[in-house]
């Protein structure tokens, strides 16, 4: 069975689709259709908050320790609840599927623009699906490593494979650092490709992050491998025939051991930034 999330419109906003000095695209909260998902579904009752932008978080929530070899890391988070138990399953849910991602997931990309200086998107269309079977596998096969709960939410650091010996990593709590430079440009290296996912406006800062984590995968894509069309366009208005050149960019490919290493708020624009990083050597597909 293959869980999909979709994100499509026919008819997007010009407000809300901008470019940003980084090249990549910034999506505002209000996109049409983010609230396609088709997922396994947690029970969320008792919330109290999660609409409030965060300011204290852990640290490997804002950056991801190197793990030993063999051994993968994920970060699921929930918003605040009056039941403990059932904030840490959320979260606990949220880095199973997002370690399910990170193993494998498939994207398909598809987005029009006009190419004769005016900045204008068309039917822009992206669609992410993971197998159920690899989340069944890594629900079975994972530790908790560590978990912090703030006046936000609750978060949680998950290894998998499962593993017994005790993992030393940095566990404090702490205020967001200074604006980092991948959220500026992308990293330059030999080893790594890397995407950013860029999302602002958001009233809830657990949808935000699921947000810009899936845009940073969709951007990795793009820099690994893309296909890209000219078409003229002729369109009769009146008496006068409107020209035009339209740059169709596409993908559709599996991605294998993406995985977010960084995440960046911007509380002065409300804007959240996720960097997602995958090992050139490993097979791109």
């Amino acid at each position: 069975m293959i869980w999909k999330k979709r994100f499509k419109s026919s008819k997007p906003s010009v407000s809300k689709l901008k470019k940003t000095p980084a090249g990549l695209l910034q999506f505002g909260g209000c996109f049409p259709t983010m609230s396609r998902l088709y997922s396994i579904i947690v029970p969320v009752v008792f919330l109290l908050n999660g609409l409030t932008a965060q300011n204290i978080i852990p640290e490997w929530f804002e950056k991801l320790p190197d793990s030993p070899k063999g051994i993968f890391y994920s970060v699921g988070y929930s918003g605040k609840y009056q039941n403990q138990s059932l904030a840490r399953e959320v979260a606990i849910s949220r880095a199973l599927t997002n370690m399910a991602k990170q193993h494998q997931v498939r994207l398909i990309f598809e987005i029009e623009e006009f190419a004769d200086g005016r900045f204008r998107l068309l039917n822009p269309s992206f669609e992410l699906s993971y197998d159920e079977s690899v989340l069944l596998n890594v629900s079975t096969n994972y530790s908790p490593v560590d978990s912090s709960i703030t006046n936000d939410g609750y978060y949680i650091l998950i290894a998998c494979p499962s593993i017994e010996r005790r993992l030393h990593i940095p566990s404090n709590d702490k205020t967001w650092e200074k604006q980092p430079e991948w959220t500026k440009a992308l990293p330059d290296s030999r080893r790594y490709n890397y995407g950013v996912g860029i999302v602002s406006k958001y009233s809830s800062w657990v949808r935000a992050w699921k947000d810009a984590d899936e845009y940073a995968r969709f951007d990795l894509g793009k820099n690994i491998q893309i296909e890209a069309q000219s078409v003229h366009t002729a369109k009769r208005d009146n008496r006068f025939v409107v020209e035009s050149k339209i740059i169709r960019q596409s993908y559709d490919m599996t991605l294998k051991n993406s995985i977010i290493i960084a995440r960046w708020y911007d509380q002065k624009n409300d804007t959240y930034y996720s960097l997602c990083r995958k090992d050139r050597r490993s097979n791109p597909y």
